[in-house]
């Protein structure tokens, strides 16, 4: 009786896996495939301040920061800030012959003074605080710097948050508005075999595992899931939602430690509300929380992708960092949204296929397994992989208008078979990481080791 119930079970959560992984899977295949068409940019549209938090020189740096300058859209519309956290960043030399190269475009470069701008220890957030205070317009387009994208994606991203789309098509979310716009995050890898697996097996989890559920997740807008790569959102937004969580109550923001300090940052007035979110190490998140919990709003993609390049002979992209970067964030969601992390391993294909063909034995068939049922699932989702992954690769190559180290890009020579061998030791990879995650509580962050707190919170230790 425990085994037919347990079962029944398993093939439930089977079918709901199944069904959310195909949804995003049809997704991808409808509205990423190739990229959008160019649009035709309104005369009117609203300004935009585009911030780029700068720390180091990432691989391809210059093409990825100079996108922002490339957009498609009316130059006294558009202001550029770089912020910047320390006066020799080797970076700044880049910055600079960019703003040099395009004088008509209101660019600045902000750097920190020495020990200011410290808010908590969320580095990234410290960073952008200061222009979140110069930024001149209200919306705002926050990317990393090592991310690179196609010209047309700011205006799409405007059209989508002003006519409140999703993948181009108008929300239908019981009267939730879009607040927050954020586009696919890609990572390739611009070397082969050869080297180190890290950068492959990055790529490989974001073109397959990943992104079906980041897209079907985001499509049923059941809650925000927010990659921090590339984000829209408004800044008068943002205030209003800090503003009110001493006034309404929300799960995510009980302690009262948090409360008072929502208060306390409020009440220094418009801009500052970025600081709230330094104490969070998944500050993209927590914001996305923020204003869908304060300002009944959702998150959009726009049918955009944004691309990270990577190098597999650096050494942050060794097998070993690929595996701590994993278990790092999954840490961290496990403080954050603890019932989504602690089923994650029945949404990869080795324990969801156990778990369907243990529920579809012992419902239909008397037994506990089939080695068949089970070899024919895992077929099928390796094809799945297979496809949407040249989805991505056919999504780059149809790209136009973009910089050399997309042009003849690594995958398209990629033999099947080393395909497979990277798609295998992903999905082995999966659940051993899972478990190293569950097991402890430091998360070693940009060289320091931190503590989650009870209220979501970081403490160095």
């Amino acid at each position: 009786m425990i085994q037919e119930v347990f079962g029944s079970i398993c093939l439930v959560w089977y079918m709901v896996i199944v069904t959310v992984a195909t949804l995003g899977f049809l997704s991808i295949r409808s509205n990423f495939a190739v990229p959008l068409a160019p649009k035709q940019t309104p005369y009117d549209v609203e300004p935009v301040t585009i911030i780029r938090p700068i720390k180091g020189v990432d691989p391809e740096l210059t093409t990825c920061l100079e996108l922002s300058f490339l957009q498609k859209y009316p130059v006294e519309r558009l202001q550029i800030l770089f912020c910047v956290a320390d006066r020799n960043d080797p970076a700044i030399p880049i910055l600079q012959q960019l703003v040099q190269k395009y004088p008509h475009i209101d660019a600045q470069i902000l750097i920190s003074e020495p020990d200011t701008d410290h808010y908590g220890p969320n580095p990234k957030v410290n960073n952008l605080a200061k222009g979140f205070l110069a930024a001149k317009y209200d919306l705002l387009w926050i990317m990393d710097l090592n991310v690179w994208a196609l010209a047309d994606i700011l205006l799409s991203s405007v059209q989508t948050m002003n006519e409140n789309l999703n993948c181009n098509e108008p929300v239908k979310d019981g009267g939730r508005r879009v607040k927050l716009v954020h586009h696919v995050p890609l990572a390739l890898s611009l070397d082969d075999l050869r080297y180190g697996k890290g950068s492959l097996l990055d790529e490989m989890f974001l073109f397959t595992s990943h992104l079906k559920f980041y897209v079907s997740l985001n499509n049923a807008s059941i809650a925000p899931c927010v990659n921090g790569k590339s984000n829209m959102y408004r800044k008068s937004d943002l205030d209003y939602a800090v503003s009110q969580i001493p006034v309404k109550k929300s799960p995510f923001f009980l302690e009262s430690s948090v409360v008072d300090d929502a208060a306390r940052i409020s009440f220094k007035g418009p801009g500052h509300s970025i600081e709230f979110f330094a104490k969070y190490i998944g500050e993209d998140n927590m914001i996305a929380i923020a204003l869908w919990e304060y300002c009944y709003g959702r998150t959009a993609l726009t049918g955009d992708v944004v691309i990270q390049p990577l190098e597999a002979q650096d050494q942050q992209n060794s097998v070993f960092e690929y595996c701590n970067r994993r278990v790092r964030w999954l840490r961290v969601r496990k403080y954050m949204v603890l019932a989504a992390t602690l089923v994650e391993p029945t949404t990869e294909s080795i324990i969801c296929g156990l778990m369907g063909t243990f529920g579809m034995c012992t419902t239909f068939w008397g037994t506990t397994f089939s080695m068949k049922l089970f070899l024919l699932h895992l077929t099928c989702w390796l094809i799945a992989d297979y496809d949407q992954y040249y989805r991505w690769i056919e999504n780059i190559n149809r790209t136009g208008c973009k910089p050399h180290w997309l042009q003849n890009i690594a995958p398209n020579e990629r033999s099947k078979s080393k395909w497979l061998q990277i798609w295998l030791m992903r999905e082995i990879f999966a659940l051993p990481i899972w478990v190293a995650a569950m097991c402890g509580h430091t998360i070693n962050w940009r060289g320091k080791p931190f503590m989650i707190k009870k209220d979501l919170s970081a403490s160095e230790l």
